[in-house]
This record gives structure tokens, sequence and C-alpha cells, in this order.
């Protein structure tokens, strides 16, 4: 589903594109709320696509930001959509800060510079240019780090329990722990009982 909408008093469009779920009025509103963010630190927005996708337990935010010198597009994954959203709305706004300060740099540096027989200024464009160029090797390395290969951080040893089905259910309703490997009592099967999204639980049989 695709829905646009005009913030208040500018003249461009937000597009929210939602796959594989049908997305809410709270979703839409928490991204325009943090897109917010960005319009008080930018202006000469051209337009800014929001695409949430939703694949098994895992939630993606990508931003497209077309600004008219450059454009900002990045990618976050996480197992919940709102914090999706916050990861690629902090990495726009860094994105921002970064590009504004490299511009007032070039500014002020130009505005300072006094040469008595002749001045010798970069062209503007020249320097949006090796600008534009930093951002996109920035989004290149981000979208790097989401194809990266996680590492083991920690290695735990936990007892295997013998436990009914209800017991299983039981251990995982009043512990904090995301699945619970155990032996069944009635098969002797090796079973993980997991959480799910909709907050009932799974069981995966080990053959």
């Amino acid at each position: 589903m695709n829905k646009s909408s005009k913030f208040e008093n500018e003249g461009y469009t937000i597009n929210v594109v939602s796959k594989h779920f049908q997305i809410t009025d709270a979703i839409r509103n928490y991204v325009w709320e943090k897109l917010a963010r960005v319009e008080k630190m930018a202006d000469q927005i051209i337009e800014i696509t929001v695409t949430l996708d939703t694949q098994k337990l895992e939630h993606t935010c990508s931003i497209f930001m077309n600004f008219i010198h450059f454009h900002i597009k990045v990618k976050a994954s996480t197992d919940n959509i709102y914090s999706a959203i916050d990861k690629a709305a902090d990495r726009v706004v860094r994105l921002v800060r970064r590009y504004k300060t490299k511009l007032q740099s070039h500014r002020a540096k130009h505005v300072s510079t006094v040469d008595i027989h002749v001045n010798v200024i970069q062209a503007l464009n020249d320097n949006l240019k090796a600008i534009n160029d930093d951002i996109e090797a920035e989004n290149m390395r981000e979208e790097q780090e989401l194809l990266t290969l996680h590492q083991v951080v920690a290695k735990e040893t936990m007892p295997l329990r013998t436990l009914t089905q209800d017991e299983a259910v039981m251990k995982m309703e009043i512990g904090d722990d995301p699945f619970i490997l155990y032996r069944a009592e009635e098969d002797q099967q090796l079973k993980i009982i997991y959480r799910r999204e909709d907050r009932n639980y799974g069981l995966v049989q080990v053959q």
C-alpha cells in the first residue's frame, strides 16, 4: 500500500510504502513524526519515500530522501518495525548533519579567504559532488554492515531438562528466555519451544 502526505507549508511529498503487511495509521504517523526531525534540520527537500517491509521475524525500513543538491538512502532491519524506523531515521539524521557540517565548513573557509591579488574559490558544484561522494560512500558502508554476518559474542551452557509440553509452556510464561531446548517427557524427543510475534508459542522438534 502506498500513501502520500505533504508536510504543512512544505512543497514536498512523503510516500510511505508497505510490503507484506497492512500498514496502520499509528505506524504511518510514527514515520512522519520521525521525519519531522529531519525537516527541522534541512531544507530544499524534494521528495521522501519510506518503504516498510516485514518478512518472518525481520522488519526493514528503507528511507530515500531527495534534496536539490544531493540524496540520502538508508536501510535498517531489526525484529521490530518501530525500532527499524528509529534506526533508519537516526542514520538519516547523521548523514544530514554530516552534509551540513561539510557545507558550512566549505562556506566558512572561503568567506575567510583573503588574497590581495586574486581570490580563487572552488566552484560550489565541485564541492557538492565531493560531499555527495562522501555520503554515497557512507551509504555503501551502512549497506555493507547489513550484509556482514553477525559474530558469536557469547556462549552459554544450559541444562537439558526433561519436561512435559505444559511444563515447557509454564517455564516460558514465568521466564523471559526467547526459547527453551528440552527433552519431551512424552516421547523423549529433543524439542525447542520459542516465542512468536503474536505472543503465542511455537514448537520445533529436532529429528
